[in-house]
């Protein structure tokens, strides 16, 4: 048969299966470099660019914000930028984690924009001593950035990160919240004079200096990108085995027709 299998026909014949099985192979890895989505980076993007926050979002609908945007080779990150009327309505939300990698609180403050009711966090506190007595401090009435920024014309312009609501959890307090959960905010003190009772599904986390910023103890808070797990995507990985199984089978079709052709030609020798 190995003499067969020299022939310029059978030779002929391997080179082109082989041609196909390789194609098959590439097409196999292909798939595999899909099949696999990995870890997002905690700081992919080497861009930055500021919209509006009515450019993006709308009171009353589903958040369907993306961050992190494609502008040719270049991930832009979009922050979002609002005037706002921020009003005397204080919380923390807890489980908060720096870049850096402390743990602590946010602080969180109701406002509104002329479409409907914005909450912002505009700080991290680390030690919850701290985090308690800053929001004492700022509930009363003598506080200057409690007292004044509830009768602010249109004007008090913040930038941050719209970020989505979190899952509700247990409240730790009847003040502090283990999640920044939109719908259990919403429920603490309605704003009556607001022109619009509707909400944003999404909450803006102050980046740059804002009226709290000069607050002791009260520090800009930093964050990333949420990391995500590596998944699999199941169907690149089938597709990955079907090609596979296609290269070996362009090879066996060989064989066997090599196979074939030789029981023939044995068959009319022994004739």
């Amino acid at each position: 048969m190995l003499k067969l299998a020299l022939t310029f026909k059978w030779l002929g014949a391997l080179l082109l299966c082989l041609l196909l099985a390789g194609v098959f192979a590439a097409l196999a890895q292909w798939q595999v470099t899909r099949s696999v989505i990995p870890n997002s980076d905690n700081e992919s993007w080497n861009k930055v660019q500021v919209l509006a926050l009515d450019e993006i979002a709308q009171v009353g609908e589903p958040y369907t914000f993306n961050e992190i945007s494609k502008q040719g080779k270049a991930k832009v990150l979009t922050e979002v930028s609002a005037k706002v009327i921020l009003q005397p309505s204080f919380v923390l939300v807890a489980n908060r984690v720096q870049l850096d990698g402390r743990k602590g609180y946010w602080l969180v403050v109701q406002s509104h924009t002329n479409q409907g009711i914005l909450f912002l966090a505009v700080g991290f506190i680390e030690n919850e001593v701290t985090a308690r007595k800053v929001l004492a401090d700022l509930r009363k009435p003598s506080t200057s950035v409690a007292s004044s920024h509830g009768a602010l014309d249109w004007g008090t312009k913040v930038q941050g990160r719209y970020i989505p609501s979190e899952a509700p959890e247990a409240q730790l307090t009847a003040d502090t919240f283990s999640s920044l959960s939109i719908a259990q905010l919403i429920n603490l003190n309605q704003d009556v004079q607001s022109p619009n009772s509707n909400t944003y599904a999404g909450a803006l986390v102050l980046t740059q200096d804002n009226p709290f910023s000069s607050i002791s103890n009260l520090e800009p808070i930093t964050i990333g990108l949420a990391k995500s797990e590596t998944q699999l995507n199941w169907l690149s990985a089938f597709y990955a085995i079907e090609w596979t199984v296609f290269a070996g089978f362009a090879l066996f079709i060989w064989w066997r027709l090599l196979s074939d052709a030789y029981l023939k030609q044995q068959s009319k020798i022994g004739k």
